[in-house]
């Protein structure tokens, strides 16, 4: 896990539990807002979500911190079992409820392919209730659409311009960043499609919609942000 966003993540974490008894009361829960990016692949969703980060915490001196979550911290929160049960520990018995309720009514459904996947439900679902978060990618903007004051995002743009961010992260012949892009796109649409019955490709399913090829990073997110503000959730 990258140092400066384990200082974040451990940041938050302390905050949530000495703020756990205040946010008692129903009508104070889920107060803090939470952002989940979806994105073609290629786009640097994370590149975006980090950047977001940076703005809240050294320009906006957000408190608490905000930090970003891709696949790898994610996993890093499922396989520590010490920061999962600290994360857990921070949720209120009213917000312990509404996990409990959103994770049977999601995933009761669903087949064995997808409820292997419920404690990465949890631990996102976990993330979205205490706020102040970016989540990327692993199907979060589908796992916490009912929850209040979560703002979701996708990441779009030509499959040329994908390609050649490929290309240069991966250092990989134009062929073959071409084939990578349009198998993990199909792994991905396939899997949100025939499982969760979400189309990932509808406008409908987010606030904002981003072409990254006609932005930089630091104008995507601030975008973002702006956005947010104008919806009343900053």
């Amino acid at each position: 896990m990258p140092s400066s966003m384990q200082k974040y993540i451990n940041a938050q974490v302390t905050y949530w539990k000495q703020q756990k008894e205040k946010l008692a009361t129903p009508e104070k829960t889920n107060r803090l807002p939470f952002i989940t990016i979806s994105r073609e692949y290629g786009c640097g969703g994370y590149e975006v979500a980090k950047k977001l980060v940076e703005i809240f915490n050294d320009e906006m001196k957000q408190n608490p911190q905000w930090a970003a979550y891709n696949r790898e911290l994610l996993d890093k929160v499922m396989d520590d079992l010490g920061l999962s049960s600290s994360l857990a520990e921070t949720l209120t018995g009213t917000a312990r409820s509404s996990l409990t309720n959103l994770l049977q009514t999601s995933f009761s459904s669903f087949p064995t392919q997808v409820s292997v996947h419920k404690k990465l439900a949890e631990t996102i679902t976990l993330l979205a209730l205490n706020g102040n978060v970016v989540v990327v990618g692993r199907g979060s903007n589908i796992i916490t659409r009912s929850i209040k004051n979560g703002y979701h995002v996708r990441l779009v743009a030509p499959i040329s311009w994908r390609t050649d961010q490929i290309i240069n992260k991966m250092n990989i012949p134009k062929q073959d960043a071409g084939k990578l892009i349009l198998e993990r796109t199909r792994q991905r649409d396939t899997f949100l499609k025939e499982y969760l019955k979400f189309d990932v490709s509808d406008p409908h399913n987010y606030h904002l919609i981003i072409n990254n090829a006609d932005h930089s990073v630091d104008q995507a997110a601030r975008i973002i942000i702006e956005s947010m503000k104008i919806k009343g959730l900053l």
